[in-house]
């Protein structure tokens, strides 16, 4: 019964081990027991930032934890070495860049809607590909509050709309010049209809007002 039970624990622990947040959490802040020494929370956060230029996986895992560098809780810090684990039993993800492609540029972004329950910001990633192959990708929190998940996933596509024009901007310099057009994927209705008819007054009061 017990090696059931042991074989049966190990195998949720991998499982979770495949994840590198916890599923479904939420963490506030000053709500657990400060850590003594902070700054070995802000050291591995700070190596974290770095490894995410290569292991976008863990993009939104990172910028979730950064903003509880001024007071990092043991809750963090538990965050932090379940991350760690997920690093040491994936050593095989990463980014493949295909050897054949297309000079295309396709961008899919997304919103995590009031996703902070501190300051109710909604959190925008997106990943771009010039071809097949992988060369842009972000997590980050948005700059205001959005009051719908319309404006969030609006915000969201024109956050996404300036790095690509920054993109094209350097393939230019190099010399590169894309085949077709760029194509931007979104899985909100409300903001392509936003974004194809300018004057939906309705819903986009909240976005002109700021």
């Amino acid at each position: 019964m017990h090696e059931i039970y042991s074989s049966k624990q190990r195998w949720i622990t991998a499982g979770l081990l495949r994840c590198p947040l916890t599923p479904n959490l939420k963490l506030l802040c000053n709500t657990c027991q400060p850590l003594e020494d902070p700054h070995q929370f802000r050291r591995l956060v700070g190596k974290l930032i770095y490894l995410s230029i290569t292991r976008l996986v863990i993009s939104f895992v990172v910028q979730f934890l950064s903003q509880f560098m001024s007071t990092p809780t043991d809750a963090h810090m538990k965050e932090v070495y379940h991350l760690l684990k997920y690093l040491k039993a994936t050593p095989e993800h990463g980014v493949l860049f295909a050897k054949d492609f297309t000079f295309q540029l396709r961008a899919f972004c997304d919103s995590y809607w009031g996703s902070c329950p501190n300051s109710r910001k909604s959190v925008t990633s997106y990943a771009i590909l010039l071809g097949k192959s992988l060369i842009s990708w972000r997590s980050k929190k948005q700059g205001v509050v959005s009051h719908s998940t319309a404006e969030g996933e609006y915000r969201g596509m024109a956050i996404t709309c300036c790095e690509l024009i920054g993109l094209l901007g350097l393939l230019k310099d190099l010399g590169v010049h894309p085949t077709l057009l760029v194509q931007l994927y979104c899985d909100n209705q409300a903001s392509l209809h936003i974004a194809r008819n300018l004057v939906f007054y309705e819903r986009t009061k909240p976005i002109c007002g700021r």
